[in-house]
């Protein structure tokens, strides 16, 4: 694979830099169904919020996929085409959410923006990589990646919910189509096509591993979303998905290790690193989603769609400070380890004010401090086990390992335990109104209450759970701060290598 430049030699470099961030952008937060909207969508089309949660999933399954697949399309397809079908395959994905009143045609379009979409966005992350280092140097990128992709979702989150609390819901997805138009345009106008001198064939891709592999997440994402409405194994369809992810997991491994070109080579897990950042980013899944904090803006105190996405916005400092440190940090090569250690400290310590700040009474104000803290341990935190998981590999299993950290970090990690928390969330506000409820029949002598008390209870039990979540989360990231103190004066006792890098 030869590295050129994007654009047609005669583009002037003072264009060539705006336009390569709004691809960037536009690719990096256009993903079909929007966190900011979601609300006014499934309402509006009458539906449960279940599907945009499995769809908002399915992005990621199908961007990790994606890149898994990458190298070999490199192989076979010219920029500009790869660019262009991205894109595209993104207007697409977007009218047809748009439009469709179908659940199921929304998760699946979806699935296949992510697939597609990542073609676009490798083309212009190559470019980027150039820019920011001649040498290929992924600390000088990553920064700048996640500053762009964070930032710009929690933008478009809280410019999605304001289109929608303003117009409708479908004007966040008029203004998203004119944007991926304008892409387009640039595309066409200013990208230079590059044609291979060798094409690759694509029928030597291990098509079944790929599909065996898409099932298996499909189905985990299916039973993570719905297992609080199914009542997990208690239904016949969480049985039979269940069943099904246990046949394609074990058909999938049989499938790759008799293969001669795998979709997943076995051989990546044999360096350390890259199992390890994969452990990691199953265990950021603990921290990052905000499971805690929508129950109690919304069910305690009755914050608007609108003023819910709002506190999106506050992360962004949050985001741009942690970029900015971690660039320097790399940039003077210092102890990869304190900055995990800092990042995870950062949860703990947004967890910690979360926990104490869990009362009636709140704005929005309240939430600045924790909400950078937030946002400073997500970026610190994707940097540092990113740049880890995926370091050191040559340039054809980049990919691959790149495909297995998104499936990891947004999918297996956060996007399995946002349905695991959901569900604990409901079961633990059950039985404190349960507790509350019987305590006031008991002391009022059996007598039926006002209905107003109700409401009391339900806030009231909401807080209790999501004080019981928020101590467990803590306790869990105060124990994982002593395991990384101790591990690292055992290493230094005994001389063996960090756990980072």
């Amino acid at each position: 694979m030869e590295l050129k430049d994007l654009f047609y030699s005669w583009v002037p470099v003072w264009l060539k830099l705006p336009v390569l961030f709004l691809l960037f952008f536009v690719i990096l937060t256009a993903n079909a169904v929007y966190v900011g909207n979601a609300t006014d969508m499934y309402s509006g089309l009458g539906v449960y919020p279940e599907p945009f949660t499995e769809a908002f999933n399915a992005v990621y399954i199908g961007m990790g996929l994606g890149l898994m697949l990458e190298w070999r399309l490199k192989l076979r397809f010219s920029n500009k085409t790869l660019l262009l079908w991205g894109l595209t395959m993104m207007a697409l994905a977007n009218l047809v959410n748009m439009y469709t009143e179908n659940p199921v045609l929304i998760v699946v379009s979806c699935l296949i923006l992510g697939f597609t979409k990542i073609s676009a966005l490798m083309e212009v992350y190559i470019i980027w990589l150039v820019v920011w280092s001649p040498k290929l140097d992924t600390t000088r990128m990553y920064p700048f990646v996640y500053i762009t992709a964070l930032s710009g979702v929690y933008f478009v989150t809280w410019l999605t919910a304001r289109l929608a609390y303003t117009y409708n819901w479908r004007h966040g997805y008029i203004l998203m189509l004119i944007l991926i138009g304008v892409c387009l345009l640039a595309g066409l106008l200013l990208v230079e096509n590059h044609p291979l001198r060798r094409r690759m064939p694509l029928y030597q891709m291990d098509w079944l591993g790929l599909l065996l592999l898409a099932s298996f997440l499909i189905l985990v994402n299916y039973v993570a979303v719905y297992g609080k409405t199914e009542n997990w194994w208690a239904s016949e369809k969480m049985q039979a998905a269940s069943c099904l992810i246990a046949v394609t997991f074990f058909a999938f491994i049989l499938r790759e290790g008799l293969v001669k070109r795998p979709v997943l080579p076995f051989a990546l897990f044999k360096r350390g690193s890259f199992v390890k950042g994969l452990v990691y980013f199953l265990i950021l899944g603990i921290f990052l989603p905000a499971s805690i904090q929508g129950t109690f803006t919304a069910g305690v105190l009755d914050f608007e769609s609108i003023s819910n996405n709002r506190l999106n916005l506050y992360l962004i400092p949050g985001v741009a400070a942690g970029a900015v440190l971690s660039w320097f940090w790399y940039y003077y090569k210092k102890n990869t380890e304190v900055l995990l250690f800092i990042g995870l400290a950062a949860f703990v310590a947004y967890y910690y004010l979360l926990y104490t700040n869990l009362a009636t009474g709140l704005g929005l104000e309240d939430f600045w401090g924790m909400s950078i803290l937030k946002g400073f341990g997500t970026v610190l935190m994707y940097i540092v086990v990113g740049l880890n998981t995926t370091s050191g590999f040559p340039l054809n299993n980049i990919f691959t390992a790149g495909g297995m950290m998104i499936l990891f970090r947004s999918v297996l990690g956060s996007g399995v335990i946002a349905g695991i928390y959901s569900w604990l969330l409901y079961a633990g506000r059950i039985r404190h109104f349960d507790r509350l409820a019987g305590s006031i029949e008991a002391d009022a002598g059996g007598l039926l209450q006002p209905a107003g008390y109700y409401r009391i209870l339900q806030g009231q039990a909401t807080l209790a759970a999501s004080k019981e979540l928020c101590g467990l989360i803590i306790v869990i990231g105060i124990m994982l701060l002593v395991a990384i103190v101790l591990s690292h004066f055992w290493r230094v006792a005994t001389n063996r290598p960090r756990i980072l890098g």
